[in-house]
């Protein structure tokens, strides 16, 4: 009983999983992004937020070309305006999608000597943001909330691409 104990002690101070996106960012320097509104349609507020977002960018080495179809990052943020009640609410959730192959498909290349062209569009980052407001503040606070998604995400290109803070 008390190895028991002392096994389920040891194991609790194990650290914990790291996140799954963790190094996925490593190398990505150029990237598109689309934004996607649902349930506000505001077209200059929507440029307003792509500009926020390009703007955070440009002080990194990561530079945003819309022509480039992959790497990708989608910024979803549904909003339910809700005039008659008293909370509103939104969600962001900004994704980054980029090609890939299955492992599978990787090893069975490095057996053959044959690289594969069997790529694959993969989400190799995602962070969502649930959040409540008013209607008269929903805007603002989805504009904060933006500003938080960001400093998250640039965050993290820096935590996978630590040689590109100086």
């Amino acid at each position: 009983m008390k190895r028991s104990l002392l096994v389920l002690l040891i194991l609790s101070f194990l650290p914990a999983q790291v996140k799954w996106y963790q190094g996925n960012l490593k190398g990505i320097r150029d990237l598109s992004i689309r934004i996607n509104l649902d349930g506000l349609t505001d077209e200059p507020w929507e440029q307003k937020i792509l500009n926020f977002i390009e703007l955070s960018f440009a002080q990194t080495e990561i530079s945003v070309d819309q022509e480039i179809p992959i790497p990708r990052l989608v910024v979803d943020i549904y909003a339910i305006d809700s005039r008659a009640e008293e909370v509103s609410s939104y969600m962001i959730n900004y994704s980054v999608y980029d090609y890939g192959i299955s492992e599978s498909e990787y090893i069975r290349s490095l057996e053959d000597t044959v690289i594969t062209k069997k790529l694959r569009t993969y989400k190799v980052y995602e962070r969502e943001m649930l959040g409540q407001s008013t209607s008269e503040k929903i805007q603002l606070d989805i504009e904060k909330a933006v500003m938080g998604q960001t400093a998250v995400f640039i965050d993290q290109w820096f935590r996978d691409n630590p040689f590109r803070q100086f």
